[in-house]
């Protein structure tokens, strides 16, 4: 698997001109560079965060109901779960289902939505997204579902699946039909997957593996000695 990382320049252009991006599995790539260079681009959680405040939530900023703490077994479990049904802001986003997820993915959704996706999606689009499907989101299980694996952050509360975009006039991008195709919808899928590599430590959609082809996957988990190598294919 190739791990693919953001320049300054590069994240500029997809700033500017998100249409034009193209994207791994049989498109042309963005430069890679050393991980040094995507850690400056990094946008990190709020440090105030802990299992007692969540400020994204205390504001209102999104729909969020507090769950009691899991406790499961092999290590699966979070202090402080919430059970989301919105991302607020100027466009809101919401979800299809609740989807349970710990402090710091709930506040790096609102984020990349807020900064992200929905400004790509007016630009790209012309009209913003206004649900998400959520394949998955809190599951005590292995790694792609794959016996003897090291735990999966989906386990911890700490990652969400999206298999589609809902659009305002009602139009559906599926990661699984939409993603390949060479028009905006295709563009798009594939620009807002890189960009999520700023604000998620693993991002993967069907340019990463067989086990991501109908979705993408973000977390926050701990990659590296420092915890802050991020995986984005």
């Amino acid at each position: 698997m190739m791990k693919l990382t953001i320049t300054k320049r590069s994240l500029l252009a997809l700033l500017v001109a998100p249409a034009t991006l193209t994207s791994c599995g049989g498109f042309q790539d963005l430069e890679e560079i050393p991980q040094s260079d995507l850690q400056s681009e990094a946008i990190w959680p709020d440090k105030s965060i802990s299992a007692q405040k969540c400020p994204i939530v205390e504001k209102g900023y999104v729909d969020a109901k507090a769950l009691p703490a899991i406790n499961g077994k092999w290590g699966c479990g979070s202090k402080a779960p919430f059970a989301v049904s919105a991302l607020g802001g100027r466009y809101p986003v919401a979800f299809n289902r609740d989807a349970t997820t710990n402090c710091v993915m709930t506040s790096q959704l609102y984020r990349y939505f807020s900064e992200v996706v929905q400004p790509m999606a007016r630009d790209t689009l012309g009209q913003p997204v206004v649900e998400i499907r959520v394949a998955a989101s809190y599951s005590c299980r292995p790694r792609n579902n794959k016996r003897g694996a090291k735990l999966s952050e989906h386990g911890r509360a700490n990652a969400i699946d999206i298999s589609a975009f809902t659009l305002e006039d009602g139009t559906v991008l599926t990661v699984e039909d939409d993603w390949a195709k060479r028009n905006r919808k295709g563009k798009f899928l594939r620009s807002i997957n890189r960009q999520a590599c700023r604000y998620f430590t693993t991002v993967i959609g069907p340019g990463g593996d067989k086990y991501h082809q109908n979705h993408i996957h973000l977390d926050h988990g701990l990659h590296g000695k420092a915890g802050t190598w991020r995986v984005c294919q």
